[in-house]
């Protein structure tokens, strides 16, 4: 079984849209699903929430309930340099914990760090060059808050040498690890380095779905800038959503070519 864990809906709706998915009953205050992708590749998918307490439960539900042979942390990331453009494909070399305030992190820090399972992600490389996708494919890193700033991002990138930041890939990748079971984290890049995202990204709730169309709107409505900014994002999580919809689409397929049971001749 391939299981799949991103934060929030909009980070997979391309993927549901595209394939054939029913919802179910999963942890609580997740949104869950199981079903196909576009290749008719099986999968089940979880949209926990964001931040560590949602996805550590997330995935230790999927840990009991499945003991699935892959667990993937998808969804979109912060790009840390300047050659990573948006809707770019990040897979994981490993993915490491960066704790505490902004103002501590100039201190000597020595990260926590995940490694990704070598042959799921060398199996991801070959899907992103045979379909012609744009991929990055080294370590990425996990932080406590939303990197907005172009500052940040680049200061991350360049201070631990990682492709992409998120919020939640450390904690899948800690509960796959502990659980023996191998992990990858891939996000697609929303907001390339030099891209400032909107104060309203760190208001949103964390809750897998709604809330959130109300204050895009009231955000919008503050001044001309606002709707800019809310447009040029809305553009590059549209063009992110369908980029990941189409890789998983992919890789699930050469998984489970890779792990459907041999036929034995009668």
């Amino acid at each position: 079984m391939l299981a799949i864990v991103a934060a929030v809906k909009e980070e997979i709706g391309p993927v549901l849209k595209s394939g054939n998915f029913n919802s179910f009953d999963g942890p609580a205050g997740s949104l869950s699903y199981e079903g196909q992708l576009a290749s008719g590749a099986s999968a089940v998918i979880v949209a926990s929430g964001m931040g560590k307490e949602r996805v550590e439960a997330a995935t230790q539900w999927l840990v009991r309930q499945y003991h699935p042979t892959l667990i993937i942390s998808v969804g979109f990331g912060g790009g840390t340099k300047r050659a990573i453009d948006t809707a770019t494909i990040v897979i994981s070399t490993s993915v490491s914990l960066l704790e505490g305030s902004p103002l501590e992190w100039s201190l000597p820090v020595e990260l926590a760090s995940i490694d990704a399972d070598s042959h799921w992600a060398s199996v991801a490389r070959m899907v992103v060059e045979l379909n012609g996708i744009d991929f990055a494919q080294g370590p990425m890193i996990t932080i406590p808050i939303i990197a907005r700033s172009p500052g940040m991002k680049e200061w991350l990138g360049g201070k631990f040498g990682v492709y992409s930041v998120d919020l939640e890939s450390y904690w899948v990748g800690k509960i796959a690890s502990e659980a023996s079971i191998p992990f990858l984290g891939i996000r697609v890049i929303v907001d390339s380095v030099d891209m400032t995202l909107p104060e309203l990204v760190v208001d949103m709730p964390g809750t897998p779905s709604g809330g959130r169309t109300s204050k895009a709107i009231s955000y919008a409505l503050k001044s001309p800038r606002n709707i800019s900014e809310l447009t040029r994002l809305g553009r590059t999580s549209s063009r992110a959503g369908v980029q990941l919809a189409e890789f998983l689409s992919e890789f699930a397929s050469d998984f489970q070519s890779q792990t459907a049971p041999i036929a034995r001749p009668m």
